[in-house]
């Protein structure tokens, strides 16, 4: 149970009330809504494992916390996740007024069980294959036909990967978000996975020589009838980008979800004859990043286009694209 801001009592001025309340929503907000259901899910799960074993989740001993963290690992959770849940547990002690179990761990047990599943129990990256320039081009080249659903289809993919953009964040992309000129379009993000401030991040993407990436967004927002002013309004169009649409290819108000770009990938990976088990919504993104490596685009600049807070992300693929290049054996191998 969260801790109240200020105790509520009726003998408040209504005016204190109304700005204590504005308060709580303000703090509700300190973690992202994803973060907060993460976080009451791992509590449960937590709860559960202490229920099962009679001891006490609140406030729990460190020890117990240590085990958990061991239960989890023994059954195939990721050490990722089970670092996440364990920031849960700190979090809703804190939430109920109490030291955190992390805070109260003097011999400093929870910290090193961590070590070592991260040691025993760490996993190799499941990495996915990159839909680069020839790839999505062949991608491309499956969706065929004039309807609403292959140029929004063909959109989503093209955009996808020439924005480098996260399969949420194509999903949550609004008209008013799209400013086009006549070098391309300026599409803003408001707030992601990078940016949870929502500070707001601006992506350039150019009209394009092979993909055409502005073309085919137009194409769609044109046909989707998605462009210029609303008739009804005699104001800028609004709503999301791209569209859920009906079996009988009708559109209707709703967004795509972030499964109907991670879909699209493996649908069109597989009838490109290419492994779809291989490919994901990631292949976007990093598609944009291993052809930018390849041609040997600025660092900094692939950095700023895909919003990474850390460089090291990004300069794994420049060094993924030029493993060859100058090897040391290349003299006498």
């Amino acid at each position: 149970m969260a801790r109240d801001l200020l105790p509520i009592s009726t003998n408040l001025p209504a005016d204190l009330l109304a700005e204590i309340e504005g308060a709580r929503d303000t703090l509700a907000t300190a973690k992202a809504g994803s973060t907060q259901k993460a976080y009451a899910s791992d509590w449960e799960r937590f709860c559960d494992f202490c229920d099962a074993r009679n001891v006490e989740a609140l406030p729990a001993h460190p020890d117990i916390v240590a085990l958990f963290a061991h239960v989890e690992a023994d059954a195939g959770i990721a050490p990722v996740t089970i670092g996440r849940r364990i920031a849960a547990i700190n979090h809703h002690h804190k939430e109920a007024g109490l030291a955190s179990p992390s805070a109260r761990d003097a011999a400093g047990v929870i910290a090193q069980m961590m070590a070592g599943v991260r040691r025993k129990y760490s996993r190799k990256k499941d990495q996915k294959t990159p839909a680069a320039a020839d790839v999505l081009t062949a991608m491309l080249a499956t969706i065929q036909g004039t309807g609403l659903r292959a140029r929004r289809d063909r959109a989503i993919l093209a955009v996808g990967m020439a924005g480098a953009f996260r399969r949420s964040e194509i999903a949550a992309m609004q008209l008013p978000d799209l400013a086009f000129e006549t070098s391309g379009v300026r599409i803003t993000i408001p707030r992601s996975k990078g940016d949870q401030e929502a500070e707001g991040q601006e992506i350039a993407i150019p009209e394009g020589r092979r993909i055409r990436p502005v073309a085919l967004l137009t194409d769609w927002l044109q046909a989707a009838d998605l462009q210029g002013l609303d008739p009804s309004t005699g104001k800028p169009r609004t709503g999301p980008v791209f569209r859920r649409l009906t079996r009988g290819d009708a559109l209707t108000v709703d967004p795509i979800t972030d499964k109907t770009v991670a879909r699209l990938v493996k649908v069109c990976a597989s009838t490109a004859g290419l492994d779809p088990t291989l490919f994901s919504g990631h292949s976007l993104r990093a598609g944009f990043l291993t052809e930018a490596a390849a041609k040997r685009a600025n660092l900094f600049k692939m950095k700023d286009h895909s919003r990474h807070k850390s460089l090291d992300t990004v300069a794994g693929y420049v060094r993924d694209a030029a493993i060859f290049d100058d090897h040391a054996g290349e003299e006498f191998l």
